[in-house]
């Protein structure tokens, strides 16, 4: 069975469920993950893509992504962003029933304040800390769904979204040999029409995509051994000339293969176990 890869797994402090995370100048690829994810701008512009539809969130605006979405999040110059995610079941007796009829909102909520003291809570630690980060998403929720208009909970799931769940799950397990032909017959596309899907889905080109994919592999195999030859990268990485390689893997990193400064991390590492971490936001990002 195919396990569908861009999968995030986020790693959470024992006995929480909730990650809290702000940002400026956020990028991340399309991805997903079965915890719900709230966003909330405090500064710019942030635009957030959830299974193909946009919602762009100005300073004071924020958006509740279901759980299971494929999203992807760009942001203006010095756009400041908090991202929280916290586990379904932590919220089941009101996500579970109810979703809001507009997933992108005013703040009228004092989100980003109070998601930037779950943060603190949780980074300082002391006792029962992870007890009071659920207990303040559990209100804030509970406050968002009871001044919100919302509707019974329906989930989306396409035989498009499916399909391309499972095509990011063959990218990571073949990305040396797929094609885009291959890729457009997997997803049940003509290539014209797959082009311009795969570009709404996941705000890039399949080939910058997959490039992507490929230099992250380039930079484990680096990690590894750091006496590879550069022509051995090439070849695992699923690039047919040095040229080509080095090419694209400085776009991708900034960094010629042979000089990349030591722990470098692109912070975008394909799995195919949803057991193990796995972080969708790019190198242009800023973690505050």
């Amino acid at each position: 069975m195919l396990v569908p890869a861009k999968y995030e797994n986020r790693n959470y402090g024992i006995d929480a469920h909730v990650w809290v995370g702000k940002y400026r100048n956020l990028h991340n690829i399309s991805h997903w993950h079965l915890e719900y994810e709230l966003v909330a701008c405090q500064a710019g512009m942030v635009q957030l893509m959830i299974n193909g539809h946009c919602f762009p969130l100005c300073a004071g605006d924020a958006a509740l992504c279901p759980g299971g979405s494929v999203h992807y999040i760009n942001s203006g110059n010095d756009a400041i962003a908090l991202v929280a995610q916290f586990g379904g079941k932590l919220t089941e007796s009101i996500t579970g029933q109810y979703q809001l009829k507009s997933i992108r909102f005013a703040d009228r909520y004092g989100i980003s304040e109070r998601l930037d003291k779950i943060y603190f809570e949780l980074k300082e630690g002391g006792a029962f800390c992870n007890e009071l980060a659920n207990a303040r998403i559990i209100q804030l929720i509970a406050e968002i769904f009871r001044g919100e208009d919302i509707v019974p909970f329906a989930s989306e799931s396409s035989a498009a979204l499916i399909r391309y769940k499972n095509l990011l799950g063959k990218i990571s397990e073949s990305f040396e040999f797929i094609t885009f032909s291959e890729a457009a017959g997997a997803m049940h596309m003509t290539e014209a029409y797959f082009s311009r899907f795969f570009k709404k889905i996941s705000g890039m080109t399949f080939s910058s995509y997959l490039n992507i994919v490929k230099i992250d592999r380039a930079i484990e195999l680096l990690r590894e051994n750091p006496d590879i030859s550069t022509s051995s990268l090439m070849i695992e990485c699923g690039f047919n000339t040095l040229r080509h390689f080095n090419r694209i893997f400085k776009e991708v990193t900034g960094y010629p293969p042979k000089k990349l400064p030591a722990g470098y991390n692109l912070s975008i590492k394909t799995i195919s176990d949803a057991s193990a971490g796995f972080d969708p936001t790019l190198p242009s990002s800023i973690l505050l």
